[in-house]
């Protein structure tokens, strides 16, 4: 743990739901062969934020020193290259991140982008040592891809998405979002190498081994090509479909847990319902978890949702979470805010059962208006969101938003750090804006 962290502990404990909207990125097409499906595309997605944070929980006596109001501007610029031929693609990413800040404590929280997973290729080099900047260099998309038939095998540092969830995703256990990143429509990638057969028209099977090791708290530049039993993961996943749904079944070994999971989608017509259960048996490799008393015990989380759209223009999606990895009580949300699981992107959520609602109103075909409300439904604490996308040009969209926490506030004890007497309500303001332009 770095020395600084207990100052930030309030502000580290920070996150926040912002479903926006993201333009996907477009490039230039270098050659193209339509009837050889070969192409080779280059270009670049430039994104750029400016977020403002503000409440009590970033002043004294909550911290250590004011930082209230703080200013931050993140500045990413990734270079995108596909190339694609019958049976072959090579992808690559590399974005160059620049973020500046006023105050030196508020560097915990991944506003821009999020952890990424454990990993063991040292493809991300940090340029700086200042507290207030940070610019890294890093190869975020790596990998190979090639298809014999019905078999599809990817190897490199790749991106890996599973869960049907919208706002929650305990499925997603590998590489997954923060709930702090604005812009999702790069997903970290992970070290891997996956095997997908398609066995039917709507039978797949997948293989997938992950190498990684948990990196040394803010220096991913010591990732030294080592992999180790507690950042690796290994598990193989089938999925069934038919005319108005899906099915999937995952089990495997996921950093040290013995871990399986089963999900769900099903197409009813006026809506389309989800879900997902995972169960994890801890083991003495697993990573750190402070609310587990028992670890003999299997842990479940659970999600429940539904997609809606009452009209053509509005799209709402509620969702109900159980997170087996959280607490009861607010006394314990500090150390899980400090643990492994956090730190690695793969643990979001504090306490144990939660409730959301987000809306996608579209206003007009370049504007959509979206909002969501979630919260802790045993503090109680919430968290209320709004942010207007608008479409500038065919590559370029600009995003202003913000939300309120609401909840009790943390009160200053005997020691060090503050006492958390809700989970939302230990956040501060939050406004930001976000201009991106692809070339």
């Amino acid at each position: 743990m770095s020395e600084g962290r207990p100052r930030r502990a309030p502000a580290a404990a920070a996150a926040v739901v912002l479903l926006v909207l993201a333009s996907p990125a477009r490039a230039v097409v270098l050659g193209e062969d339509e009837l050889g499906e070969r192409s080779t595309d280059l270009g670049a997605c430039v994104r750029s934020f400016a977020f403002w944070l503000a409440g009590d929980v970033l002043a004294p006596p909550l911290s250590l020193s004011d930082e209230n109001p703080t200013g931050i501007g993140v500045f990413d610029a990734r270079l995108v290259f596909a190339h694609r031929s019958p049976g072959f693609k090579l992808a690559l990413h590399a974005p160059l991140t620049a973020s500046v800040r006023s105050h030196a404590g508020t560097a915990a929280i991944p506003l821009g982008r999020g952890a990424s997973p454990p990993r063991w290729l040292p493809l991300e080099h940090r340029l700086t040592e200042e507290p207030t900047l940070d610019l890294r260099a890093s190869i975020d998309w790596l990998y190979v891809a090639v298809s014999p038939g019905p078999l599809t095998l990817t190897a490199g540092r790749q991106p890996l998405s599973f869960g049907r969830g919208q706002i929650w995703r305990p499925t997603d256990r590998i590489s997954s979002f923060a709930l702090t990143e604005i812009d999702k429509e790069y997903r970290p990638g992970a070290d891997a190498l996956r095997l997908d057969w398609s066995m039917a028209e709507q039978s797949t099977l997948t293989l997938l081994l992950v190498g990684g090791e948990i990196e040394p708290a803010g220096q991913p530049e010591q990732v030294d090509l080592e992999a180790t039993g507690r950042g690796s993961s290994l598990l193989g996943r089938f999925a069934q479909g038919w005319s108005r749904g899906e099915i999937g079944a995952m089990a495997g070994l996921v950093r040290g847990d013995l871990w399986g999971s089963i999900d769900a989608v099903l197409d009813a017509a006026a809506f389309d319902a989800y879900a997902e259960l995972t169960l994890t048996l801890l083991s003495d490799q697993s990573l750190g978890s402070p609310a587990i008393e028992d670890r003999a015990l299997p842990v479940p989380s659970a999600l429940v949702g539904a997609t809606f759209k009452p009209i053509s223009t509005l799209t709402l999606v509620p969702e109900l979470y159980l997170n087996g990895f959280g607490a009861t009580e607010p006394a314990g949300y500090l150390r899980i805010a400090l643990s492994e699981r956090v730190a690695v992107g793969e643990q979001v959520a504090l306490g144990q059962l939660y409730g959301g609602l987000s809306a996608d109103w579209q206003l007009h075909p370049l504007a959509h208006l979206v909002s969501a409300a979630i919260a802790n439904l045993t503090d109680p604490s919430a968290l209320v969101l709004l942010s207007l996308s608008y479409e500038l040009a065919a590559n370029a969209v600009v995003v202003v938003g913000g939300y309120l926490p609401v909840g009790s506030r943390p009160v200053r004890a005997a020691g060090i750090l503050p006492e958390l007497r809700s989970e939302y309500g230990s956040y501060p303001s939050f406004a930001f804006l976000e201009l991106k332009g692809a070339i």
